[in-house]
């Protein structure tokens, strides 16, 4: 009788053990998470390097000129430049001005299904222009997008 206790003392002992080494493994798994940040980040080209330039303050002047011409930092102008890098900034605007023109399109189209616009006689016209419109305006901006990939 003794042997069964000691032997059930001793299996109970280490159930308990491996349950908390199992705990411990546990807690040490997220503590490690943590430690990464969870989700993976991207991959950035950090700029570590840094150049000095001298110039006289016409050629800074000129540089400032030709820099205020688009909403970027000095230093990244002069990168994109340096490596010949296109400058499309302004391109985005137009897309973004055809983008609200196709949201206030779809809008209106909403507001015309509704029964209170009934009174017009070629609202099932009007509908198919607008839809068509749409349709060219995301076409336009999808073949833009492939061209620039």
């Amino acid at each position: 009788m003794a042997k069964d206790f000691l032997e059930k003392f001793i299996n109970q002992a280490t159930q308990e053990n491996e349950a908390k080494i199992a705990q411990e493994k546990r807690k040490k798994h997220f503590q490690e998470l943590g430690r990464k940040g969870g989700l993976k980040t991207k991959e950035n080209k950090k700029l570590d390097k840094v150049i000095s330039i001298r110039m006289t303050n016409a050629e800074y002047e000129i540089l400032i000129q030709k820099q205020k011409k688009y909403p970027l930092k000095l230093s990244t102008y002069i990168r994109s430049v340096l490596f010949e890098k296109e400058l499309k900034i302004n391109e985005f605007q137009t897309d973004e001005v055809l983008l609200a023109y196709g949201t206030h399109f779809k809008k209106i189209t909403n507001l015309l299904r509704n029964r209170e616009w009934n009174v017009f006689e070629n609202k099932r016209e009007i509908l198919l222009k607008i839809e068509n419109l749409i349709e060219l305006i995301h076409q336009y901006l999808y073949s833009k997008s492939q061209k620039n990939e």
